[in-house]
């Protein structure tokens, strides 16, 4: 399971890319948090579920050995979830058409079954010894029937994490109110003639401010967004802005200014946040501290 991440890259939000269900669900530090603990709820919940039953049947191990064994399903569910997320974003059936859509998910599934089972497996071989235990992955002469009984459960879990990826892709998306091209309605300051100075060492650049899309702060730099091109210039972000507001240019996040003559769509989330188009189509995101300086 793989694809490639294409997602334009911001510092201090999230970069969103059209399209990309893995970025219109928005996971965030927070949520791969509780996404954790949720996955060692379930483990808590199987170990003990597994221990109780065979405790009734007079046949029950140490409940470490129940506990490891769930634990080490779910860390590799965990290592896993990413590229799942990233295959599901890059199965998109409108595109790919279903066919070519559902053979993908089988092909992953195959992959994503065989990866987890290899390493859950190879985890236990390493744990099992340091509680002077062996550790056997089947019984003896069974082992076609336990990668089956493995398979069967992996793809339980692996179509039910498809479908929640689509259904919080959806909900993202209607959350998502997007602004068409309404910016230009407000009137923007025209461009001075003069162009800004920059100054690296002894070389000294001339910039047409109308050029730069957008800015970013770089530590004690600030980093010029151009067309094709960009630069970095000693100054803080602070200090940019103050000399760039006559050209309309506005602070969107605490790091980010804009040019306000080069946004064509803004599209506002639940949160508050926001992510503003440019003329050339990258997208960076901004924060709804700052959102009032693009209204209409």
């Amino acid at each position: 399971m793989s694809a490639d991440a294409n997602a334009p890259v911001t510092s201090g939000g999230m970069a969103v890319t059209s399209g990309n269900i893995a970025d219109y669900i928005g996971f965030s530090r927070r949520l791969w948090v509780g996404y954790a603990l949720a996955l060692l709820i379930a483990a808590g919940l199987g170990a003990s579920s597994f221990w109780i039953e065979d405790t009734r049947n007079g046949i029950a191990l140490p409940a470490w050995c129940y506990a490891v064994t769930e634990l080490t399903s779910v860390v590799m569910l965990f290592i896993l979830t990413p590229l799942l997320l990233r295959w599901t974003a890059k199965l998109d059936p409108a595109r790919l058409g279903w066919p070519r859509t559902v053979a993908g998910h089988l092909f992953g599934f195959a992959l994503g079954s065989a990866a987890h089972i290899a390493g859950m497996a190879a985890l236990r071989y390493l744990i099992f010894p340091l509680f002077g235990q062996d550790y056997g992955f089947g019984r003896p002469g069974q082992l076609g029937l336990q990668l089956l009984y493995e398979a069967r459960k992996d793809a339980a879990i692996y179509i039910g994490m498809v479908a929640l990826i689509w259904l919080a892709a959806a909900a993202r998306r209607r959350m998502t109110v997007i602004v068409q091209e309404k910016i230009v309605e407000k009137p923007v300051p025209a461009a001075s003639a003069a162009r800004l100075e920059l100054r690296d060492g002894a070389t000294r650049s001339f910039v047409d401010p109308a050029e730069i899309l957008w800015v970013e702060a770089a530590g004690n730099y600030v980093e010029l967004h151009l067309g094709t091109r960009s630069l970095l210039h000693r100054q803080t972000l602070a200090s940019l802005e103050d000399d760039l507001a006559a050209q309309g240019f506005v602070r969107i996040h605490r790091s980010r200014l804009v040019n306000r003559a080069q946004v064509r769509s803004v599209a506002s989330q639940s949160s508050g946040d926001f992510t503003v188009t440019l003329s050339d189509g990258r997208q960076i995101a901004g924060s709804r501290r700052w959102r009032q300086s693009l209204d209409l």
